[in-house]
C-alpha cells in the first residue's frame, strides 16, 4: 500500500513538473527530498519521546526508499532530454541523503538510554522476544496459591506438586545478606579482609568468637527486615534467591550450630506469608567452588588453586565435598515438605572466572561437576523426594548433561550472564548478549524448566526494560542480581544503602555496630523498581 501511494505521487509530480526544464526539475526534486527528510526527522523525535524509536526509524527508512524509487522512475520516464550527469547527480543526492537520514534518525541524542535495538541476527524462532506490545500486557491476579508446592512439569513449573497452574518465578537475589561482597556492601576491601571468611577471622581475633558471632547476627538482622519483605510483595516479586555460605550452618570444624536453621526459617516463613518462594542457593561451598570472594573465600590471582572443593590435595577435596553433601542432607531434612521453598540450588558458579583457562578439557570439567551434582541429587532424594533440585551451568547449556543421562527428575537448569563491556549499552551489546543467552538456553532443548538466576543490565534503564521483557517473554524464570547495594554501584540494586567504607581491621566496635545496624536504612532505586515491577506483575508465560 505504501509503495503504491508513493508511485501515485510520482504521476502527480509528472503533470506538475512537465513545464519545467530538466535542470529546474532536478533542483525541485532535491528540495523535496530535503523537506521530506526534515519532516520525518521531526516525526522520529516525537516517536522517541514515546519510547518507540525502532518503529519510527523503520517507518522513515521505508518511506525514504519509496520516495527515492518514485523520483528515480520519474526521471527515467519523463526526462528523456536530460543528460547523464543530471541523472547521476540526482541518484547520488538521494543515496547520500538516505545515508544521512539513517544516521540522524537512527542515533539517540544521548549516550545513555537511547532505547535502540542493536545486535546480531536472531534465529527466526526467537525473533519476537522482547517485542510484546504494551496493549497486550496483562497483570496476573494477586492471589496466594492454596497449594503452592512447586514441581517441574516438562519445561515449566506448576504448583500443587506439579498438577496445578503454571508458575513463572520472577524476582531478585538477596546478595550480600548471608555472604558479604564488599564491592556492593558497606565494608571495605583491606589488606587482610576481602571475603566473608576474613570477616569471621578478623572479628574473632579482635573481639573474641562470641562477640564476632553477635556482630554477624546484628548485620544479618538489619540487612533484610519485615519492611523489605513488604516491599518485595509490593513490587510483585514472587521469588527470592537466597545465597548462603556453608559457615552460616556449620562452624569452623564442620559442626552444625544448634540454631543454624533460625535465619533460614525466618526468611522462608516471612516470604511465604506474602506468597513469595525462596530458592536456597549454596553460594559458598566448603573449600570454595571457584576461589572468588562471592564464595566466601578470595583466591585473588590464584583462584583455581584456592578452589579446594574441586582441586588440590585429594583428602582435602574429599572432606570438603562430604561436608557439602552433609549440609544438603541437613537442609533437605529440615525443609522437606515446605511449600515455599522453590528448590535447592546446588552450587553457585562452579569454576567461574577460570572456567576457560584451567588447562583441562571440557569433558573432564563436566565429569568433575556432574559427578558432584549427581551425588548431591541422590543424597537429597533419599530424604526429600519432592523439592525441585537446581543445577547450574558455567556458562552454557552444553555445560549441563541431558537429565536422563543420570536419571534426574524434577530438576531445573540455571544460567547466569553478565556483559561488562558496553556498560551503558551505547552499542546495544547488553541486549544482544541477553538474547544470545536465551537462545542458547532454548537451544539446549532440555525438557526441564530454566532459570536465569543472575543477570544485570547495568546503567541503562532502557536496556533494563527491553532486556527483562526479552527474558520474561521467553518463559524462563528469572532473578536479577541483586536486591540491596550501596548507592555508588547504581542499578545493581533495587535498594541503596549508605557506603560506610567500613575497615574491619581498624574500626571501633561502635563504628561496626552503627554501620551494620544502618543497613536497614535504604532508599528505593525507583527507576529500576518501576521497570522491574511491570514484569514481576505480568501474567506467567509458558516456556515452549
Amino acid at each position: 500500500m505504501k509503495k503504491a501511494s508513493a508511485c501515485s505521487a510520482g504521476n502527480v509530480y509528472h503533470t506538475v513538473f512537465s513545464v519545467f526544464s530538466c535542470e529546474i526539475k532536478v533542483k525541485i526534486l532535491e528540495a523535496l527530498v530535503v523537506v521530506h527528510i526534515l519532516v520525518h526527522h521531526v516525526k522520529v523525535q516525537v516517536v522517541k519521546l514515546k519510547k518507540d524509536v525502532s518503529k519510527g526509524v523503520n517507518k522513515n527508512v521505508f518511506y525514504l526508499c519509496a520516495w527515492g524509487f518514485c523520483y528515480y522512475n520519474y526521471i527515467r520516464t519523463i526526462s528523456k532530454g536530460e543528460t547523464q550527469s543530471m541523472k547521476k547527480r540526482l541518484l547520488a543526492f538521494i543515496a547520500v541523503t538516505a545515508l544521512i537520514t539513517g544516521l540522524v534518525t537512527g542515533c539517540g541524542d544521548s549516550k545513555k538510554d537511547s532505547g535502540l535495538r542493536v545486535g546480531g541476527q536472531v534465529p527466526a524462532a526467537f525473533e519476537n522476544y522482547g517485542k510484546t506490545e504494551e496493549e497486550n500486557y496483562m497483570e496476573r491476579e494477586d492471589k496466594i496459591s492454596e497449594k503452592p508446592f512447586l514441581k517441574a512439569s516438562g519445561k515449566v513449573l506448576k504448583d500443587d506438586y506439579g498438577n496445578g497452574g503454571l508458575v513463572q518465578l520472577k524476582g531478585t537475589n538477596v546478595g550480600g545478606y548471608l555472604l558479604q561482597e564488599f564491592w556492593m556492601t558497606v565494608g571495605a576491601y583491606t589488606e587482610n579482609v576481602t571475603a566473608e571468611e576474613d570477616i569471621y577471622r578478623v572479628l574473632t581475633e579482635r573481639f573474641g568468637k562470641d562477640e564476632a558471632m553477635r556482630l554477624v547476627k546484628l548485620y544479618q538482622d538489619n540487612f533484610f527486615t519485615e519492611e523489605d519483605f513488604d516491599y518485595c510483595k509490593e513490587l510483585g516479586i514472587n521469588c527470592l534467591r537466597l545465597p548462603f555460605w556453608y559457615r552460616n550452618i556449620v562452624d569452623e570444624n564442620g559442626t552444625p550450630y544448634e540454631d543454624w536453621y533460625t535465619v533460614f526459617d525466618r526468611f522462608v516463613e516471612n516470604a511465604g506469608k506474602r506468597g513469595i518462594y525462596v530458592i536456597l542457593d549454596m553460594h559458598g561451598a566448603p573449600g570454595s567452588q571457584n576461589g572468588s570472594d562471592h564464595s566466601g573465600k578470595d583466591g585473588h590471582d590464584e583462584k583455581m588453586a584456592a578452589s579446594e572443593f574441586f582441586f588440590g590435595d585429594e583428602e582435602t577435596v574429599k572432606a570438603n565435598q562430604e561436608l557439602y553433601y552433609a549440609i544438603w542432607e541437613l537442609m533437605a531434612e529440615h525443609f522437606n515438605g515446605n511449600p515455599w521453598v522453590a528448590g535447592y540450588d546446588l552450587l553457585n558458579e562452579p569454576y567461574c572466572t577460570f572456567r576457560y583457562n584451567t588447562g583441562l578439557p571440557d569433558s573432564e570439567l563436566h565429569d568433575i561437576l556432574w559427578t558432584v551434582y549427581d551425588e548431591a541429587y541422590k543424597r537429597i532424594r533419599k530424604i526429600d523426594p519432592d523439592h525441585v533440585i537446581i543445577m547450574e551451568a558455567t556458562w552454557n547449556a552444553s555445560d549441563l548433561p541431558a537429565p536422563e543421562k543420570y536419571g534426574w527428575e524434577n530438576v531445573m537448569y540455571q544460567y547466569h550472564t553478565y556483559l561488562y563491556d558496553d556498560y551503558d549499552n551505547a552499542k546495544g551489546q547488553q541486549i544482544g548478549n541477553l538474547r544470545s543467552r536465551v537462545n542458547n538456553t532454548k537451544g539446549g532443548n532440555y525438557n526441564v524448566p530454566s532459570l536465569l538466576g543472575e543477570f544485570s543490565l547495568f546503567n541503562s534503564l532502557a536496556a533494563w526494560d527491553e532486556g527483562v521483557k526479552l527474558v520474561n517473554n521467553s518463559g524462563m524464570s528469572w532473578t536479577t542480581w541483586t536486591y540491596k547495594t550501596i548507592a555508588s554501584v547504581g542499578n545493581w540494586g533495587l535498594k541503596h544503602t549508605k557506603d560506610y567504607n567500613l575497615n574491619l581491621e581498624k574500626a571501633e566496635l561502635s563504628e561496626i555496630e552503627n554501620a551494620w545496624t544502618k543497613t536497614s536504612e535504604a532508599t528505593n532505586n525507583t527507576g529500576l523498581a518501576k521497570i522491574l515491577s511491570k514484569y514481576f506483575k505480568q501474567v506467567y508465560i509458558e516456556m515452549k
